[in-house]
């Protein structure tokens, strides 16, 4: 090795030891005389003082030098001047008196400072390998490796058997919009991009695999978000013989695992229920809190008031077939009229025609003008509400009277500063819908339609398949969906119903899991699996904002990798191998 030590490693028992470090200069200071250069790699700093009375050489060198240029120095370690330590540092009580400087490399100017907090993200992207090298990235990256090799020796000492997919699968459109390969052997023939290993893994099962793990990449062509990208990773388990519980056990024991050994910082024992993750049905999370995935870190739940509401005088709320209500305490703050307007705005963008409202005794609000005097005092006591509370209101359907309210709920969480950061609020969702109204008016599966119907439900499948419920589960951190799954189908012939059901005709069910169909013929144990989003649950871990944080090489909002330049133009000769016609606009 070029060095004998790295820049994070020296300290006060090093004291009169040769050394000799490499990496970037973060700083220099030229104080007249004495040259200071703070060192720096991936594990930390190292002052390097150089004194043109006791290194003449050394410290012409030192006077060329400029911020990010690679250096090796050799010297001997000194403790700092009294007064000059610093504590916050691993290597603060120290300073290496340098002899002897090597540039390896020059560097020209950064398009930003390595240790500022850079606002124009497509530059950051653009220098991605100069993002990388500021401390929070390298931080970033750490915890991921770290987290990565506690998951894989969580499911090796589980028994699970990590197992390489294909990247290259058929496609087989039912969820999200797949990446299309074309094939030049087989002209006007497409690979696509896995959106999940899904079917593979539930057919390693019929392979009598057992237990499945991959830390997996998987690739979707949807619009981009926070925490979305083009390509992702999710790490991700099936196991057969296999209950509900079973795999619910499982996923849990790993995420206290992770906790405990990348985040011990976080309090998490206070959310737990007898000593397990708390778990609340799709039905009770939405009536509760008005999201499928609460963030348990606050209360402010929603009272249903729709018996109330039949006969109430207001009539938005008498047609609608259910009406919440959301208090809020006074003690928390009140409510200016701009505050009120957004929040109206918010519930609009999620799903409501507007936000009525009630203030607690004083008669304000639409809610008051319009409605009778039992129905205001009814809400009053269900809610247990005081004189001054404000109370939001959400009405029509299911989803239209818990979601928007639920949306309300998150931002007042942040407004009145009620999600603590150092905790951690597991929890798991149960029961989900079978089946989901598309926004096209058709049915589509809620989550894929290998999932398993409750036993209770699957006499609906013909009757009313919008009732149906699930073997689904969702599990939740302070309200982000890290990872889902579900009970596969097992059966054939219940397999085939469930298609039915979906409205595919016999044709396209044969094109599009025809395999699937044929595979179970030949004996399939029961099974289950669930799968976590790696970046999304990193991103919980480092406190990240959004998932580009936690992944060395990320896309931008519009899916563009701006370091490399992809996508790119090809040449025609290429393209026309693939069989492809670019069509100009």
């Amino acid at each position: 090795m070029l060095r004998t030590h790295n820049c994070g490693e020296l300290n006060i028992k090093n004291k009169g030891s040769k050394t000799t470090l490499c990496g970037w200069v973060h700083g220099r200071r030229d104080l007249g005389g004495l040259i200071f250069i703070d060192l720096r790699d991936r594990y930390g700093l190292t002052q390097i003082i150089i004194d043109p009375e006791k290194n003449k050489e050394a410290h012409t060198v030192a006077e060329k030098v400029r911020s990010e240029w690679v250096l090796k120095i050799t010297g001997t370690v000194q403790p700092r001047a009294k007064g000059m330590t610093n504590q916050d540092m691993a290597t603060g009580e120290i300073e290496v008196r340098g002899e002897k400087i090597e540039i390896l490399n020059e560097a020209k100017t950064p398009p930003f400072e390595i240790d500022a907090d850079v606002k124009n993200e497509d530059l950051r992207m653009e220098y991605r390998y100069l993002d990388l090298r500021r401390e929070r990235l390298q931080r970033n990256l750490k915890l991921r490796h770290d987290m990565v090799q506690v998951i894989r020796r969580y499911f090796d000492q589980q028994g699970f058997l990590d197992i390489e997919t294909p990247i290259m699968v058929k496609g087989t459109p039912e969820g999200s919009r797949e990446y299309l390969v074309p094939s030049r052997i087989h002209p006007g023939k497409f690979y696509v991009l896995p959106q999940s290993p899904q079917q593979l893994k539930q057919l390693l099962m019929v392979s009598g695999v057992d237990k499945y793990f991959q830390i997996a990449r998987c690739f979707r062509d949807e619009d981009l978000r926070g925490d979305r990208q083009p390509e992702f990773t999710q790490f991700e388990i099936e196991m057969s013989f296999a209950e509900e519980n079973d795999v619910l056990d499982v996923i849990e024991r790993c995420f206290v695992e992770l906790t405990e050994k990348c985040a011990p910082e976080k309090e998490w024992k206070k959310f737990l229920d007898k000593g397990k993750f708390r778990r609340m049905t799709w039905h009770q999370a939405l009536s509760q809190y008005g999201s499928d995935k609460p963030d348990l870190r606050f209360e402010l739940k929603l009272t249903d008031i729709t018996e109330d509401a039949k006969t109430c005088g207001f009539g938005i709320f008498e047609k609608s077939e259910y009406v919440s209500a959301l208090r809020v305490e006074k003690t928390l703050g009140e409510f200016s009229r701009k505050e009120i307007d957004d929040l109206t705005e918010l519930a609009k963008q999620n799903g409501a025609g507007g936000l009525a409202w009630y203030r607690v005794g004083d008669g304000s609000g639409p809610v008051a003008k319009n409605a009778k005097n039992e129905f205001l005092e009814a809400v009053k006591q269900k809610t247990g509400s005081s004189d001054g509370d404000m109370i939001f209101f959400g009405a029509g359907n299911f989803l239209s009277a818990h979601e928007p309210l639920g949306a309300v709920r998150l931002t007042l969480g942040d407004l009145f500063g009620l999600r603590n950061e150092n905790e951690f609020a597991y929890l798991w969702v149960t029961e989900f819908p079978l089946f989901e109204q598309k926004d096209d008016g058709t049915m589509g599966a809620a989550h894929h339609p290998f999932t398993m119907p409750h036993i209770d439900d699957i006499g609906l499948l013909k009757t009313a398949p919008l009732k149906a419920r699930s073997y689904t589960y969702d599990i939740v951190l302070n309200g982000v969906e890290a990872g889902g799954g579900s009970i596969r189908i097992h059966d054939r012939d219940l397999q085939h119903r469930v298609f039915e059901a979906l409205g595919m005709s016999e044709e396209e069910i044969q094109m599009k899991f025809g395999h699937m169909l044929k595979a179970f013929n030949y004996g399939c144990p029961p099974h289950g699996g669930c799968a976590m989003g790696l970046d999304r649950v990193v991103m919980l871990f480092a406190d990240e904002p959004n998932i580009r944080e936690v992944i060395a090489f990320p896309k931008n909002q519009s899916a563009q990798d701006l370091m490399l330049g992809a996508p790119s133009v090809m040449p025609e000769k290429e393209v026309r191998e693939q069989n492809i016609e670019v069509i100009k606009d």
